[in-house]
């Protein structure tokens, strides 16, 4: 807590002097820049980021650029109370986010991840790929209410540019250390101007990997994937929009960035070509009618399919002892139509969201007692109803409120097992919020709300022991603030909030060798996050943020130990992100970012941690009409934060340093 202190106080120090100097220089200039306004859908209808009573951070097109942000894992970086945590393995990236983070063989997650209305529900996706972007909204807190099951603690948004009359696009290509390579680009107009828009864009990736076998001297963990993005937008009326966006990224990835635990050389001894060919395809189809001024009806159709195709060696030696093959597919099909009615005493939306999901789960293990075939199916669906209201009580004071019900259905079969079964479950997320805005500038709400996170099935669990687990709960309470100072220049915001979770789903050991999901145990979270933006002139731009966490077990234990007053698991103490944006009129450009985490613990018993760590990245550059070049620099020291523990015998390697050159060129 003392280390807390030293940063917040070392920050505080750098940012009040910053802008009591530059008030000083450039006292005349400052009177003439503000901040832009900032219009988000977090509550699915259109609103002022400063008047939504959600701690939200937003991240335009421009800021992914200035922050180098290529995937929703850097984005995590700047974003207060949100990691995004590296598995090691492929494609398994998954968020924790105030305490509670994402167990992706659970294929469920604590936030949901939604990229152009497609709902990411499980563990996967969070490596989305980020092009042709037109914000991104991180939502902290329960959102159950208007997105249900998996919004637990928060939710991310993507959203994509619209494409319309104007002609526009952009080439980039990228360089950097260890050969890599990335070539994107963007580009959208009207087929039929007035009607008829497209918007394609893509990405190819490359760069060789860090980790060497020492017995070959090769690298084993090379890295490349292909993107592409196509998106149709039809207005045959000025109060109908229909938008068609299909995705696709495949990967061609070798062996996964971790080894055994503590083996922190950033080498992997192995007899496997290891690989990941996997591939995710996104669909959706949003439609739009205006009623007239006050209603407005969406319909929002989506797909999304994963198909997993990868060889890991687990036991990182020469030897056949632990090599999993996977060859998986897993389904989403969903629904969702929504009436939005916006008056002078009162605005409500009410909607109703369908899902279907198919999961084939396909393994081979081969271990040194021989091969296991792992065939497994889980089909599901699940029916919400929800509406949000809000009411403006006077001319300050706003009460919103909400209520959803969801069921959920699934079956379950392993024919290895003889098991075929099924579950249903249901619940219901009520949200209340009180926001008394104090004056033109700043605003305080005060939220009641529960989450809860999907249940599911026991792929492992022992004979005799539950083949099914329920679902986890909170009761969030959150206290929040929002205000603009010296004529909208900085933006100020921070929240409060303390969580009592229930049946939590965790790992319950019947000896050490056996173990099984269940809802065993009860937590306690609080914490605050804060964020500032202040634009000090017309070039000059700083942003900071902080988050502080305490999660811990009220009630935890099994056949190992008790776990009461431990921390929870990848739960950062704290984070926090300096930055700085430096744009001349002549086309002169800086920006630097401090990023740092604090402890994080691996295990149920807090022996395995990762002990605090700060990273930098900066960027130099001159932009011109249509060209742009930089150099940067990403994690420019070469700080090593290797995770040490994870799965309770693996180290996951860190990234080291990368040096490069962009240049964008745009029409």
């Amino acid at each position: 807590m003392d280390q807390v202190k030293v940063y917040l106080k070392g920050g505080m120090v750098a940012l009040l002097t910053v802008l009591m100097t530059t008030g000083m220089v450039y006292g005349e200039e400052v009177k003439q820049h503000e901040l832009d306004t900032v219009t988000v859908t977090a509550n699915k209808q259109e609103e002022d980021v400063r008047n939504v009573p959600i701690s939200i951070s937003v991240f335009s097109d421009i800021d992914l650029e200035d922050k180098m942000a290529g995937t929703v894992a850097d984005i995590a970086k700047f974003t207060p109370g949100l990691e995004i945590v590296n598995y090691g393995c492929a494609l398994k990236w998954a968020p924790a986010m105030r305490g509670l983070y994402s167990d992706y063989s659970s294929r469920s997650s604590s936030a949901g991840l939604y990229v152009d209305a497609v709902p990411v529900l499980d563990g996967t996706g969070f490596d989305e790929t980020l092009t042709d972007i037109e914000r991104i909204e991180v939502l902290r807190g329960p959102q159950g209410t208007l997105y249900g099951k998996n919004s637990e603690v928060g939710v991310i948004n993507i959203i994509t540019k619209k494409p319309d009359d104007q002609f526009r696009g952009k080439v980039s290509a990228e360089a950097g250390e260890d050969e890599k390579l990335q070539l994107s680009f963007n580009a959208s107009g009207p087929i039929v101007k007035n009607r008829f828009y497209i918007g394609l864009s893509g990405r190819h990736y490359e760069q060789d990997g860090f980790i060497k076998n020492p017995e070959t001297g090769e690298t084993v963990d090379d890295r490349k994937n292909n993107y592409g993005k196509v998106n149709l937008r039809w207005t045959p009326t000025d109060d109908l929009e229909a938008s068609v966006i299909f995705s696709k990224v495949k990967y061609d990835d070798e062996a996964n960035r971790m080894n055994v635990n503590g083996a922190n050389n950033r080498e992997i001894v192995t007899d496997l070509d290891a690989y990941n060919r996997s591939e995710v395809t996104l669909a959706s189809l949003n439609i739009s009618y205006a009623v007239n001024d006050r209603f407005h009806i969406n319909s929002v159709t989506t797909s999304r399919l994963y198909n997993e195709k990868n060889a890991n060696d687990f036991d990182y030696t020469n030897q056949t002892l632990f090599h999993v093959f996977a060859d998986s597919e897993y389904k989403k099909q969903s629904q969702e139509l929504r009436l939005n009615y916006s008056g002078s005493g009162f605005k409500m939306l009410m909607g109703a969201y369908l899902d279907q999901g198919n999961t084939d789960l396909d393994r081979t293990n081969e271990t040194f007692k021989g091969t296991r075939i792992i065939h497994q199916k889980e089909d599901g669906n699940s029916l919400g109803l929800f509406t949000h209201l809000t009411c403006f009580l006077t001319e300050r004071w706003s009460l919103i409120g909400g209520l959803r019900y969801d069921r959920e259905e699934k079956d379950y079969e392993d024919p290895g097992k003889t098991i075929n079964t099924d579950e249903t479950w249901t619940e219901i997320s009520p949200k209340i919020a009180l926001q008394y805005q104090l004056n033109d500038n700043a605003m305080a709400f005060a939220t009641v709300a529960k989450g809860y996170r999907a249940g599911g099935f026991n792929s492992w669990s022992p004979q005799g022991y539950p083949l099914s687990y329920d679902e986890e709960t909170l009761w969030s309470y959150e206290l929040g603030t929002k205000s603009s100072f010296l004529n909208n220049k900085i933006l100020f915001e921070a929240s409060f909030y303390y969580m009592d979770i229930d049946d939590m789903q965790v790992d319950t050991y019947i000896n050490p060798q056996d173990l099984y999901k269940s809802n065993a145990a009860k937590a306690t979270s609080m914490g605050v996050d804060t964020q500032i933006k202040a634009k000090l002139t017309s070039q000059l731009q700083l942003v900071a943020g902080f988050s502080y966490n305490d999660c811990t077990f009220d009630k935890y234990k099994d056949a190992l130990g008790d776990y009461k007053g431990n921390h929870s698991l990848f739960a950062p103490e704290y984070d926090f992100n300096i930055g700085a944006q430096y744009r001349n009129v002549k086309g002169y450009y800086a920006s630097a970012d401090l990023v740092g985490y604090g402890k994080t613990y691996f295990d149920r018993e807090n022996k395995f941690s990762r002990d605090p760590y700060e990273l930098v990245n900066a960027r130099i550059g001159y932009e011109m009409k249509h060209v742009d070049i930089y150099l940067y620099g990403k994690n420019i020291f070469d700080k090593k934060y290797d995770s040490n523990g994870i799965f309770g015998g693996y180290t996951v390697y860190s990234h080291p340093r990368e040096i490069g050159v962009k240049a964008t060129y745009r029409f």
